[in-house]
């Protein structure tokens, strides 16, 4: 193998081509011999190790202690050994950075160069940091941060292939190699690099990269000048800024340049970042120009397609007037988008973290919050979170109160990454449900005393009309009190939802047999209701702790529900069973069931489906929510099952008694 490294007519020297590597944006170290004697480091690699370069010149274990016991080593090793070459993606690697310990994860490949007689001389290390890229498959593309960093990362220059001419050249002394061991270097590199020679930049060497990016074979390239080998670009101004480095000797760069390059049916638009460096003698002669391509077409495509996507929900948050929020569990980042950080009393250029967030919630919500919080970066609890709270900005400010609404996503580990959503002011939302609850209270209670009296006289003339063997008038009387009685159930309804609200509904627990107040619901629920076929399903004696009364207006108000959304003379089974120390009651139907868009809401207070299949059927939406409020303050848990035109199942479950 010839040595062109003395040669006085050498045009483009070993120490050339290892500036242009060192400065290259593709982090490259390059390992001679099996105990990885670091021969070369560029600076991106060195950036990627925090390292200063006096570590070139080091065996890899005694310049990166950090990483004995993590794989790398060994992995070397063996492509030493073997000569195979070992590639890998979104590889986690743990570092010393800055004095700190941190993970990040990489793209890169141990690239075995090997002889004549196939032994490896060396091993070309080509890395990629991609942390920020697996995070942001990660992690929601809408922080302001990582917009930032895509386009910091796409408008990065080729700087890092300028700098530091003395520190390459004491890392040239290590890599005394031939011109041909450079050629062979850069054929395998990542990026793409051609050499121009001469007066007419006849084109010497081309890698496959670059050849890739052009469109071209090499046969149809090499050995002719850059003008002639590429008519594609002729009326674009890339042989001009050739030339222009040519003469001036001053290297050119360009950052997301867009340029139409060749392709077997014509032309196609392409974005590259490229680098236009005059190569010079050992006496600072000029003969030729180095060019290193990256082409970023496809990240380009992707940016745009994120911008516009980010941009649309942009508009759909500003739109809805939602703030937004993002929290990081593992470092305890909480952030928020101006709006939120204005309901907190924060100015758009302060820091929200989580302290400030949670002093601002009022004191009997705060913990509530902090709760629903720490459940929600459980993986078991679906990562879902939702929740009312009150806020205020400051101490003299009025509260506010808020919905919000996350999901937290999960590595496959189950380990909570973020947790990320939107927070939507419902201040005058709840009070004009409170003015509803007031006003539903007042009339309510004005109407117990008219429909008391009113139920008394019907059945003062139902007594006459019995007296008088009137059949016709006593069949219309009593449906008048049927519903009389429909319109008491209604009016208790409200008035239990306002004792609700208002703390003054009670739990008067006493232990009774659930056996007995089945035996009594089947006997009371048979009679009243003749539309449907009641089937109550019972086990052994089973006792609870509980509001007799209250549980049994549970099954009542489920049941009701039940005859209201399902066919006449279909069946509703009413049972309950043990399950460890729990009883589980249930009431199905063969009904029309209820869309999934609706089951998150069903039990929520005034909330009804809206659904054309329903028509005209009475209700004003309180009865889950009772129901549900009733359960709860038990300590109980309700649910349902439903599947949309089969049926519907609901659930609640108590604890025995021990």
């Amino acid at each position: 193998m010839t040595d062109f490294t003395n040669s006085s007519t050498t045009t483009f020297s070993n120490e050339t081509l290892l500036e242009v590597l060192q400065n290259t944006q593709e982090a490259t170290a390059i390992y001679t011999n099996e105990n990885l004697f670091i021969r070369f480091a560029n600076n991106a690699m060195l950036n990627i190790w925090g390292k200063e370069r006096t570590i070139v010149g080091k065996n890899l274990e005694d310049a990166l202690p950090e990483i004995v016991g993590q794989p790398f080593i060994n992995i070397l090793k063996n492509v030493w050994r073997t000569g195979v070459s070992y590639y890998a993606s979104d590889t986690a690697a743990e570092l010393i950075v800055n004095g700190e310990r941190q993970t990040f994860y990489f793209d890169f490949e141990y690239r075995a160069m090997l002889d004549e007689n196939q032994k490896t001389y060396c091993i070309i290390h080509t890395s990629r940091d991609v942390s920020q890229r697996r995070a942001s498959l990660i992690l929601i593309g809408e922080k302001e941060e990582e917009e930032q960093a895509i386009n910091e990362e796409m408008a990065a220059t080729v700087e890092e292939l300028l700098s530091t001419n003395e520190e390459l050249n004491k890392s040239m002394v290590l890599l005394a190699d031939s011109r041909e061991h450079i050629r062979t270097i850069i054929e395998q590199a990542p990026v793409g690099i051609c050499v121009l020679e001469g007066d007419d930049l006849v084109i010497d060497i081309a890698n496959k990269v670059i050849l890739n990016i052009w469109g071209r074979k090499e046969s149809e390239v090499i050995g002719k000048p850059h003008e002639l080998a590429r008519p594609e670009l002729k009326g674009q101004p890339v042989n001009k800024w050739l030339r222009d480095v040519y003469e001036t000797g001053i290297a050119k760069v360009n950052n997301v340049f867009r340029v139409m390059l060749y392709q077997e049916n014509g032309l196609r638009e392409a974005f590259v970042n490229s680098i236009y460096q005059p190569i010079k003698s050992s006496s600072g002669q000029i003969t030729g120009v180095l060019v290193i391509l990256e082409e970023i077409t496809n990240q380009i495509h992707a940016s745009r397609a994120h911008e516009k996507d980010q941009l649309m929900l942009a508009m759909a948050i500003d739109a809805g007037e939602l703030g937004t929020f993002f929290y990081e569990p593992e470092n305890n980042l909480f952030s928020g988008n101006d709006l939120l950080k204005s309901w907190f009393g924060l100015s758009s250029d302060d820091k929200l973290d989580l302290g400030i967030a949670l002093s601002a919630i009022h004191e009997e919500d705060r913990e509530l919050v902090s709760k629903s919080i720490s459940e929600a970066l459980m993986q078991e609890s679906g990562g879902r979170y939702a929740i009312d709270y009150r806020i205020r900005a400051n101490p003299d400010a009025e509260f506010r109160t808020v919905q919000a609404i996350g999901r937290t996503t999960f590595d496959t580990n189950g380990k909570a990454l973020s947790l990320n959503g939107t927070v939507r002011d419902i201040t005058e939302q709840k009070k004009d449900e409170q003015r509803k609850d007031d006003f539903i209270s007042m009339v309510s209670h004005e109407l117990k005393t008219p429909l008391t009296s009113l139920n008394a006289y019907i059945q003062l003339l139902q007594r006459t009309a019995i007296k008088q063997k009137d059949k016709d008038l006593e069949g219309v009387l009593q449906k008048a009190l049927k519903q009389i009685r429909s319109m008491t159930s209604m009016i208790n309804g409200f008035l239990n939802v306002s004792r609700l609200e208002s703390g003054k509904m009670s739990i008067d627990a006493t232990t009774f047999d659930v056996k007995g107040l089945f035996d009594e619901l089947e006997s009371e629920l048979s009679a009243t209701i003749h539309t449907h076929h009641l089937e109550f399903i019972t086990a052994d004696d089973v006792y609870l702790n509980a509001d007799r009364d209250k549980i049994a207006q549970v099954v009542q108000n489920l049941v009701g529900n039940a005859v209201k959304y399902s066919p006449m003379s279909s069946t509703i089974t009413i049972g309950y069973a043990v399950k460890d120390d729990k009883v589980v009651f249930s009431v199905e139907d063969k009904g029309m069931g209820i869309a999934e868009e609706d089951q998150e809401h069903i039990f929520e207070r005034y909330y009804r489906v809206k659904n054309q299949q329903m028509g005209s059927i009475a209700g004003f939406g309180i009865g889950l929510y009772l129901c549900k409020e009733i359960i709860e303050r038990h300590g109980g848990n309700i649910w349902l099952n439903s599947e949309w035109n089969t049926g519907t199942t609901f659930y609640f479950q108590l604890s025995l008694v021990k």
